[in-house]
């Protein structure tokens, strides 16, 4: 592949490709993705609101109006940039997966030579515009363009972690997973996501966080209290209210339903409720989408691929399935849906 002169490449992050592309597909529907040979880089053919790349837990950034080829030395991708006069402007190079024969560095300096040169100015500590560079060792590649986006760098995982929060349980979902999942959801949908098991509330603070409306439900009032409790150390407000699963009333413009159901104590009666839970869902609509997580044996994941898993969800149509790595002892399964069509 060699593409130049107003390509977008979408830069992934290393934790779950395959399910990144996922996410990515559902944040931006108005394009057709492509794969690369790159493990991590995609590109596309359309255009659409790139700064919905901040709220994905699998985006580094989007380059834009730049280009993607194999990696063959700097002179050549010197060559091959489009260089024009820009105020204020940063060159950034970083590495993925593994390290090809040349300096982040040399290509920072040489590319920013090349800028100043047309009358560029700079400013790295606070750039109004960033010009990416990455260097992908799994196929050779190298993208380039401008960013948007945060770029590469953890920002602030960590800090959401479950464990972080005042209430807390230990089969709470990691942030980065509760977002993909809410995202790949929704989409760019501007109605409810509803979590109907919502527990310590882990995916209502990752659907508001990204300015959706959210509601969530759980029967236990201490679930109820705990996740207000969580809502406001997260700083975001959601909808929660403590109610059947299996009963209550959906909002009238809901997107999606995003629930990670408590498996684990009675096998038989978290299927029945869960099968429950989705049947009162389907009588009051046809138009929403579903991701569902649930435990699963360790080794059925694969960071590069979907997988297959055979599980029934009643009214709900399956669409793909991923492989989530947890410990030595347990994995997850994301299930995407969408609701049967009835008769």
């Amino acid at each position: 592949m060699q593409s130049n002169g107003n390509t977008t490449v979408i830069a992934l992050r290393g934790w779950h490709p395959a399910l990144s592309r996922a996410e990515a597909k559902a944040m931006f529907p108005e394009c057709d993705l492509e794969r690369t040979e790159a493990r991590r880089l995609i590109t596309t053919n359309g255009s659409s609101d790139w700064t919905r790349s901040s709220l994905m837990s699998g985006c580094e950034c989007v380059l834009i109006e730049g280009g993607i080829t194999k990696w063959t030395s700097i002179e050549d991708l010197l060559q091959l940039i489009d260089y024009k006069q820009m105020d204020e402007m940063a060159v950034e190079c970083w590495r993925h997966e593994g390290k090809l024969p040349v300096s982040t560095k040399d290509i920072e300096m040489q590319v920013g030579g090349m800028f100043h040169d047309k009358g560029s100015t700079f400013n790295l500590k606070n750039p109004k515009h960033r010009f990416g560079v990455v260097l992908d060792a799994s196929a050779e590649y190298v993208a380039w363009g401008w960013m948007i986006g945060a770029g590469p760098g953890k920002h602030g995982w960590s800090a959401m972690r479950a464990n972080k929060r005042p209430f807390f349980r230990p089969v709470s979902l990691e942030p980065r997973l509760a977002r993909a999942a809410v995202n790949i959801a929704a989409g760019i949908s501007g109605g409810y996501v509803v979590d109907p098991m919502c527990g310590t509330g882990g995916i209502l603070i990752e659907s508001a966080i990204t300015g959706r409306k959210t509601l969530g439900i759980d029967f236990d009032p201490v679930m109820v209290d705990g996740t207000k409790e969580n809502l406001q150390w997260a700083g975001v407000s959601a909808e929660v209210k403590r109610e059947d699963a299996t009963r209550f009333q959906l909002p009238n413009n809901i997107a999606a339903i995003v629930v990670d159901p408590p498996y684990g104590r009675n096998s038989i009666g978290d299927e029945k409720l869960l099968e429950d839970m989705l049947q009162n869902i389907s009588r009051q609509t046809d138009e929403c989408s579903l991701v569902v997580i649930l435990p699963c044996e360790a080794g059925n994941d694969n960071l590069d691929e979907s997988i297959d898993f055979e599980f029934d969800l009643p009214g709900f149509t399956i669409e793909q399935t991923f492989g989530i790595p947890v410990h030595k002892s347990l994995g997850r399964v994301l299930i995407i849906a969408s609701i049967s069509p009835q008769g």
